[in-house]
């Protein structure tokens, strides 16, 4: 009876807006529990990938030892490979092919816009225009046919050496060949078939060049680490 009368104190219209208020907490604390669990299981997926890629996937000696035992000339593609640098090539590629697009889909849980959770990774000519496009569905047999008709081995498999870095850190990353001008660049996007024509490169912002100078950091560790192991 007591609480029948309290009830009618506080008046239904009051009561529907204390359920409301209510319910509006329980969804905010909802969401706040499950991007602290993406954020966790983001943060551990991110730590394997990174200690996974220093310890075999290293581009730095990838590539010296394409320039030093397996490449057949100058020409900077995989089909002029030795056949033990094919096969070491190919597995090098299957482990980004697979890794960056689901590091892509993890991060898009714990990003301000959930929807851009695909990655496409963009060839791009001195004039900032899209020659090739490449997304997960084009699985390693795309990168190779890109990498044989532009003459970029060597430059793909730097660019992807360093993408995880600059996607942990939010920031563009553009990486050139100075022998063709032909730059490798990425962008997070909704739909990979809806990417636009030209990448204009955008200044950096306060934030993002603080980000440029921790990845400075962060590859000068690794190298000097690499250096010291080499020894």
């Amino acid at each position: 009876m007591l609480i029948l009368t309290s009830v009618n104190g506080l008046g239904w219209e009051n009561i529907a807006i204390i359920a409301v208020v209510a319910i509006v907490l329980l969804f905010i604390i909802a969401a706040i529990a499950n991007k602290g669990k993406y954020a966790a299981r983001y943060r551990a997926f991110y730590k394997r990938l990174d200690k996974t890629i220093t310890k075999s996937y290293n581009a730095n000696l990838l590539n010296e030892a394409i320039v030093n035992q397996y490449a057949l000339d100058r020409s900077n593609t995989f089909k002029t490979l030795r056949g033990a640098g094919k096969r070491k090539v190919k597995k090098y590629l299957e482990f980004y092919v697979k890794q960056i697009p689901e590091l892509v889909l993890l991060k898009s849980f714990i990003s301000s816009d959930k929807h851009k959770n695909q990655i496409v990774v963009l060839l791009i000519n001195e004039y900032d225009k899209v020659i090739y496009r490449w997304d997960k569905s084009r699985k390693v047999n795309g990168l190779i046919k890109a990498i044989n008709k532009f003459q970029m081995l060597t430059t793909y498999i730097g660019f992807f050496f360093e993408l995880p870095l600059h996607l942990n850190e939010n920031l563009p990353f553009r990486f050139t060949n100075h022998d063709n001008d032909y730059t490798i660049t990425y962008e997070i996007v909704k739909n990979v078939k809806r990417v636009k024509s030209k990448i204009k490169e955008k200044k950096l912002s306060k934030a993002e060049l603080k980000a440029k100078a921790k990845i400075e950091s962060i590859k000068a560790k690794k190298d000097l680490k690499l250096a010291k192991h080499r020894r």
